[in-house]
């Protein structure tokens, strides 16, 4: 069965993760299974623990997660609907995921659609994608259905096999939705290196040369996955001009790919799927080199 985990949270405005599961399986006529998941951390069951009982505990944890769908409108949309308690809420909601062998992770960032938080992804997002085995989609937390467009599939990549499980996955969500698919591709060269070297007319060539020869490096590297469709080449800042195509587009959610970075790596380079991910209004599906559809 294409199962599906979906990440539960109690906190106000954080909706966004169920209901855009439930649109999931709506718009793929019920071919996916979705199973919600409410982690509670094992010190906040401590601390309840000593006025009712941790069964008592449990027991309403699991009502009030199912409440909170009741509220969304979207509990009919979920086979079931199960509460873990464990220290590690990251860990836990992987473990459902492997027990279940389930195709794919939705939860939930910390900071909303229009918000300015620092912390911007949340402790339990992050961590999935540093440790990403299987797609998961991160989604705002104010995510509301009627910000899900009637657009095409946007699949971010680039001409590497970091993108390759992207293409693959990305590609079959486009056809379970039956919507087209349009990749998208960014290139730049350091902005101090710009000013230095080039005069304005120069640096409009230059960029006009690189976004042509990027265009078809790129679908000559897609058409060795098999893929044909559409290809947006743009020159700029990564982040800023992916979220933009998507926009652009009107796609209901963004894909791409992950290098895997490690944790000094990451210090040092930037992650491209956190980011997206973190900055993005609509969901991210970040999916492993290796995923197979």
């Amino acid at each position: 069965m294409n199962t599906w985990i979906v990440g539960v949270d109690l906190r106000h405005r954080s909706d966004g993760a169920v209901r855009f599961g439930a649109w999931l399986r709506a718009q793929t006529g019920g071919a996916i299974e979705l199973v919600g998941v409410h982690v509670a951390p094992t010190d906040v069951v401590d601390q309840l623990d000593q006025f009712e009982g941790r069964v008592r505990v449990r027991e309403r944890l699991k009502t009030e997660a199912e409440l909170a769908m009741d509220r969304a409108g979207v509990r009919d949309a979920y086979t079931e609907v199960e509460l873990n308690e464990a220290d590690e809420p990251a860990e836990a909601l992987a473990n459902a995921r492997a027990g279940r062998t389930a195709v794919g992770l939705i939860v939930g960032r910390k900071a909303a659609s229009d918000g300015r938080d620092l912390v911007r992804l949340g402790s339990v997002a992050r961590r999935l994608l540093q440790r990403l085995v299987v797609p998961t989609f991160v989604v705002p937390p104010d995510l509301g259905a009627d910000q899900l467009r009637s657009g095409p599939i946007v699949v971010a990549v680039t001409p590497a096999d970091a993108s390759a499980g992207a293409v693959e996955v990305g590609a079959a969500m486009a056809k379970a939705l039956r919507r087209p698919l349009v990749f998208v591709r960014v290139v730049s060269v350091p902005e101090e290196y710009t000013q230095i070297y080039w005069s304005t007319d120069a640096l409009a060539q230059f960029k006009g040369q690189t976004i042509a020869a990027a265009k078809d490096r790129t679908a000559e590297w897609l058409a060795d996955q098999g893929r044909s469709e559409p290809v947006v080449v743009r020159y700029g800042d990564t982040i800023t001009e992916i979220l933009a195509v998507a926009a652009e587009q009107g796609s209901p959610f963004l894909v791409c790919g992950s290098r895997l970075l490690s944790r000094v790596e990451r210090v040092i380079a930037l992650s491209t799927s956190s980011e997206l991910a973190a900055r993005a209004a609509i969901p991210v599906l970040v999916v492993p080199p290796d995923a197979r559809a």
